[in-house]
């Protein structure tokens, strides 16, 4: 898989066949709802004890009236629906990092599509080559009721600070057949009604059959013909460059916190401090929405020299963030955010300023389950800090996708040349 589907999180999962682990040497009990108990006392007692805080931000009551909800109907559910209430329980506390894998509970079979949760709905972004066609519509219907429904069923799965998180994760594992059906949509035997609407305002309906999480005949939008990516997709490097004469705008894409063999940091940063010399800048943009995080040190040529640039006299400075701002691209940003004369653009991160870090995992002693769950709190800024909150906000679109747009970066010069630097004043 390539890095751009890793950092844009738009492949069908970010995992693979091959690493999931067999669940066939767990404990068998004569009563499974005894074992599933058992899992549930475990959840009770001892991940409060592993946990850096499994209570920052929902009460010990509220666990315990989950688990006693789901043991009163645990008798009537079969494993995957056990397996799913009992990761809904730990998503209602609210904690990053802290969740079971649940898919570890059943056969890894997907419907042929991959999709991205925007305001304007759910759309297509990568489908079996079969239904090449469908890439760039819009989702409406999932097994008879809204796409939007489906998805936010999914999404009472994950745990996360702010609501952007949990989007970007229902949408990677909302085409799990298996897991939708003990949610109550879709058919993983059979075939499963989808309803889509083209560009043209046409309506698509299919029945679509789960297929083996293997299979590689997909297509995915940033290749798919028809297709115009806008500035920001069009390279999937580390960090590149570009300067744009006709909007006089040196662009400097930081997609990944990772060190690019034969090319250091210290020479791209040359490289655009020659650029910007020798060319009318008025606007300097740099552009984090991609950055999924790594090593947070990388970004410290970059981030000096954005700190000595003047703050009057020179090309104005904006920061673009966005729903794949996590880890270390958001402590980058952060830095970067706090130099004088940077406005902030995009929309709110997934990643939180202040968040649960440190990962580690237990084993449920019945099911075999993994349980995940931080040991460290990393803070950053004073306030609560669930999400980083651009000045300027601006919904990632599909025709930010499919249609070439680069509306952050219109709106970055508009301001330039109006002389806006307050939301307040727009």
């Amino acid at each position: 898989m390539s890095k751009y589907k890793m950092t844009m999180m738009l492949a069908m999962l970010s995992v693979g066949a091959a690493a999931l682990p067999s669940c066939g040497d767990r404990q068998q009990p004569a009563d499974a709802a005894e074992g599933w108990r058992t899992d549930m006392a475990w959840i009770r007692d001892s991940l409060p004890l592993l946990h850096y805080d499994l209570f920052m931000y929902q009460p010990r009551e509220s666990l315990l009236v989950r688990l006693e909800r789901l043991e009163a109907r645990i008798d009537s559910i079969g494993d995957m629906e056990a397996a799913l209430g009992l990761t809904g329980v730990l998503a209602s506390m609210e904690c990053s990092h802290t969740g079971i894998a649940f898919w570890d509970q059943c056969e890894i079979r997907a419907f042929p599509l991959s999709v991205i949760w925007l305001e304007e709905g759910i759309f297509v972004t990568a489908a079996d080559t079969s239904f090449a066609e469908l890439i760039g519509s819009r989702l409406t219907g999932y097994d008879g009721r809204q796409a939007e429904e489906a998805a936010a069923a999914m999404a009472g799965l994950f745990s996360s600070t702010n609501e952007t998180a949990t989007r970007t994760s229902a949408e990677r594992f909302m085409m799990l057949s298996t897991c939708m059906s003990a949610l109550g949509y879709g058919n993983p035997e059979g075939t499963t009604d989808f309803v889509f609407i083209r560009d043209s305002g046409d309506t698509t309906k299919l029945s679509l059959a789960p297929m083996d999480f293997t299979y590689s005949n997909m297509l995915y939008f940033n290749t798919a013909p028809g297709v115009e990516l806008p500035i920001w997709l069009s390279s999937d490097d580390c960090y590149w460059f570009r300067y744009l004469p006709d909007r006089r705008m040196l662009y400097c894409a930081y997609n990944s916190c990772g060190l690019m063999q034969g090319y250091p940091m210290e020479r791209f940063v040359e490289q655009l401090d020659s650029t910007l010399r020798v060319n009318r800048v008025a606007d300097l943009v740099v552009d984090l929405r991609r950055n999924g995080g790594g090593n947070s040190l990388v970004a410290t040529p970059l981030i000096q020299w954005l700190r000595g640039l003047p703050v009057s006299g020179g090309p104005r400075t904006s920061l673009i963030v966005g729903r794949w701002t996590y880890s270390s691209g958001i402590l980058n940003a952060q830095e970067i955010a706090a130099i004088p004369g940077v406005t902030v653009y995009g929309e709110r991160t997934g990643g939180s300023p202040n968040h649960l870090g440190e990962v580690r995992t237990a084993v449920l002693p019945y099911s075999g389950l993994t349980v995940s769950y931080p040991t460290k709190y990393f803070e950053t800024v004073d306030s609560p800090g669930r999400t980083m909150t651009p000045d300027f906000e601006v919904p990632l679109t599909p025709d930010m996708l499919f249609h070439g747009s680069n509306r952050i970066l219109d709106l970055i010069g508009s301001h330039t040349r109006s002389g806006v630097t307050d939301p307040e004043n727009e």
